[in-house]
């Protein structure tokens, strides 16, 4: 089926229109996109589907980030990871269905001083070919080291554990981007901060993570925040047609909740 083929590409309307049908709906609450207002970037912006069906991101050409990674994130999902039991190989790679005008290169990040941030993390994935498709670089944004290997790790193994708990849920990470934007490489954006939207269906209840893309104690703070907020900070409507939501009530991230890394004790602070 068409929605099945691999490197499969969407051109997407934006500017406040429904967007055009997902080539990967199974990724979405109700296999519907979310809806673009006035975020940055948003022009010619792209569907792209993970070949082997782990996750979706809305990329931007403009700002060689995407937007969002989404992925619908279930109990089986986790629990294959958990017994595959592999240290993560990595596979860190420009996207070739896009120009090079259009994508960011490992060149952008070498000596950078920013990670290759996945949006959509490699252990979310369930074998070895979703955990490829997840080391492309339009599923990642210049992240922080040491927000991206301690607070915004930990955050992940939370709702890893969320969603072992509770079956299936839909997560939504990505850029925020407030202040003076500046750029990598004159080239790749670098986002202010990073958001992680959860969605629990059984619940009808949503909540987001928002962290400081910084290293040092800044970057170890995070607030849960609505996904209304996190529309005024985005300009993106993550939840369109889905209606009378309740606040889901996060885990708070620690270390043991995350899997496939060792880390120092996390010193997290709620609020910023």
């Amino acid at each position: 089926m068409l929605k099945k083929l691999l490197f499969s590409i969407a051109m997407l309307s934006v500017t406040g229109l429904a967007s055009a049908e997902s080539l990967c709906p199974e990724q979405y609450p109700d296999g519907v996109q979310p809806t673009v207002l006035n975020a940055p970037g948003r022009n010619n912006l792209m569907e792209l589907c993970a070949p082997h069906g782990g996750f979706a991101s809305e990329y931007s050409p403009e700002l060689r980030v995407p937007l969002y990674s989404v992925e619908h994130l279930t109990a089986e999902h986790i629990v294959k990871h958990q017994k595959r039991k592999q240290i993560r190989t990595d596979s860190f790679r420009p996207d070739d269905r896009l120009t090079h005008e259009q994508r960011a290169e490992l060149e952008d990040y070498r000596r950078s001083g920013f990670d290759r941030g996945h949006m959509a993390p490699d252990a979310d994935s369930w074998d070895e070919e979703s955990e490829y498709d997840t080391f492309v670089l339009s599923n990642m944004v210049p992240q922080a080291p040491e927000n991206n290997r301690g607070l915004h790790a930990h955050i992940e193994g939370a709702v890893r554990h969320l969603a072992k708990r509770e079956g299936s849920i839909y997560v939504f990470t990505g850029p925020v981007f407030q202040g003076n934007t500046s750029m990598m490489r004159r080239r790749v954006v670098i986002p202010s901060g990073i958001f992680k939207l959860v969605y629990d269906p059984s619940r009808h209840a949503a909540a987001a993570y928002l962290e400081n893309n910084v290293d040092g104690p800044q970057g170890q703070v995070y607030r849960v925040i609505t996904p209304s907020e996190l529309t005024q900070l985005t300009g993106i409507d993550f939840l369109p047609g889905i209606k009378h939501l309740g606040t889901l009530d996060l885990p708070v991230p620690r270390d043991s909740a995350h899997f496939g890394r060792h880390s120092a004790r996390p010193k997290h602070f709620f609020g910023f």
